[in-house]
């Protein structure tokens, strides 16, 4: 369901009051804070219209959870997001998109898209045509400039306009 105006403007407004607050102000020099496994809660990210219908993420097919973890020491950021295809059988997939990271200012980082891989391939079947596409949603690539992390929660911004807020796993 799509979070209406009125909601995405309160959320937009209660993640300003949270970067306010933010502990601290220069993340990338306390990367440990950063690592490890976030869930993603909300994303400003819309798959709609056209996008939705040129995908083939007709009704039947669900996005689950969205999980990135990442790896100080590989300097690797790892997205999985899941799906649910109730058309074909109820079938399971991953999309596992892998981007490196470079440390760019005290807040933001340089994201280099590295490779992505889906499973099953009954899925890569169905997405084959509009993979790029696929990809151009969920791809990390450009920048991300993290505004608030605590214990418990990370927002960021990057450079295509969009909010990703997560919490630690």
């Amino acid at each position: 369901s799509s979070v209406q105006k009125a909601e995405r403007a309160q959320i937009a407004e209660l993640i300003e009051q949270l970067e306010a607050l933010n502990p601290i102000p220069a993340p990338m020099e306390s990367l440990e804070k950063v690592a490890g496994e976030w869930r993603l809660l909300y994303t400003t990210v819309q798959i709609l219209g056209a996008k939705r219908t040129k995908l083939g993420l007709r009704s039947f097919v669900n996005l689950g959870d969205f999980v990135q973890r990442i790896d100080l020491e590989n300097k690797l950021a790892v997205n999985e997001v899941a799906f649910n295809v109730a058309g074909l059988g109820a079938i399971e997939g991953m999309l596992t998109i892998e981007a490196t990271f470079e440390v760019a200012t005290a807040n933001r980082v340089d994201i280099k898209y590295q490779q992505s891989t889906l499973v099953p391939d009954k899925l890569q079947a169905l997405f084959e045509k509009n993979f790029d596409l696929l990809l151009a949603i969920f791809n990390p690539e450009g920048w991300l400039e993290l505004t608030y992390v605590d214990e418990e929660m990370r927002i960021g911004h990057d450079d295509k306009g969009n909010v990703f807020v997560l919490e630690k796993m």
